[in-house]
């Protein structure tokens, strides 16, 4: 009797779940971005939060909880009931590079919150103070070869995209820098235009103002192929680095359980999301492209990415404080 009855309890759940995912949504969603306000994941967010609510049928609220590099975000959703009315908006900080940063993160990324799909991605763009009187990325490895360890990079932080790119030049290189963390990427950039730091990786929109204006010279960019946004600028790959990619990319992501048929619609609507073309203008302003993965795809792609950025933040010593 006793299995009798938690069968029935079982089926009823089972059918409770499915009439809830059939008449989702009913009510506003949440997304939750894992970092501060303002910032390229919070813009994007809302760029697509609000196509996403028009196909829904129902708004869907951003809602940004900063802190412990995405970690607190993150944790939220993942202990949220996985009904679809709470989801993440993040990338590579709390799914490919934290897991390696943060051994007591209190979830664990791809299984709590797994992906539904990516949305967009960008490089970083190398910049150098125009005193230091380099002009390539070949001329900045020749002066850190001559100078070992006197050169110096700034970063938004541990861990972060500009400071994993620069461990990878050095390492790709084989030549020595000190990095110099900050609290912000406001303050990291305005080092090197100072001159108080050499050199830096950094998001696109933030930097071409100034490369624009002659205040910081660009040396490369940090995807395969070159930018929309900075099209006479090299990659890192021209610069004889085969294979040197980083990028800063954004996905959407769900706590674990979510019925399958939500977030297959989430993934279908993104799609056609980023498919539109004011949609796909506004990204590029943004400094990144649109890039469409289904779950599958974004697995596979954050398993390789964890794995690069892995062995590296092991190799190089890295730890978040």
């Amino acid at each position: 009797m006793r299995r009798l009855g938690a069968l029935v309890a079982g089926l009823a759940m089972f059918s409770s779940t499915i009439v809830q995912a059939q008449n989702w949504p009913s009510s506003p969603i949440r997304m939750i971005v894992p970092f501060g306000a303002g910032g390229a994941a919070d813009i994007l967010t809302r760029l697509v939060a609000e196509p996403l609510g028009q196909a829904l049928g129902q708004p869907v609220v951003v809602e940004d909880r900063p802190g412990a590099g995405g970690n607190l975000g993150a944790v939220a959703v993942a202990r949220s009931n996985p009904d679809g009315y709470m989801l993440l908006m993040s990338g590579s900080p709390t799914h490919s590079v934290g897991p390696h940063l943060f051994k007591q993160a209190g979830f664990d990324p791809m299984q709590d919150v797994p992906p539904v799909a990516m949305i967009a991605a960008g490089p970083n763009l190398l910049v150098v103070n125009p005193s230091l009187n380099v002009n390539s990325v070949q001329e900045l490895v020749e002066l850190a070869r001559r100078k070992p360890d006197q050169l110096t990079y700034s970063s938004a932080g541990v861990g972060t995209s500009g400071h994993l790119a620069a461990e990878l030049l050095k390492k790709s290189a084989g030549i020595s820098a000190q990095h110099v963390p900050f609290k912000s990427g406001p303050e990291a950039v305005t080092a090197v235009l100072s001159g108080h730091i050499d050199f830096m990786f950094f998001t696109v929109p933030a930097l071409l103002p100034q490369v624009k204006a002659g205040k910081l010279r660009a040396l490369a960019i940090t995807s395969t192929t070159r930018s929309r946004l900075v099209p006479d600028v090299p990659t890192v790959v021209e610069a004889g680095y085969p294979g040197f990619e980083v990028l800063g990319w954004y996905g959407l992501f769900a706590p674990r359980g979510t019925p399958a048929e939500i977030t297959t619609r989430l993934s279908k609507e993104i799609e056609k999301i980023v498919m539109l073309p004011g949609i796909q203008e506004k990204m590029i302003d943004l400094g990144v492209e649109p890039k469409y993965l289904n779950a599958k795809q974004l697995t596979d792609f954050i398993v390789m990415e964890s794995a690069m950025w892995g062995n590296l933040i092991k190799e190089a010593g890295i730890s978040a404080k």
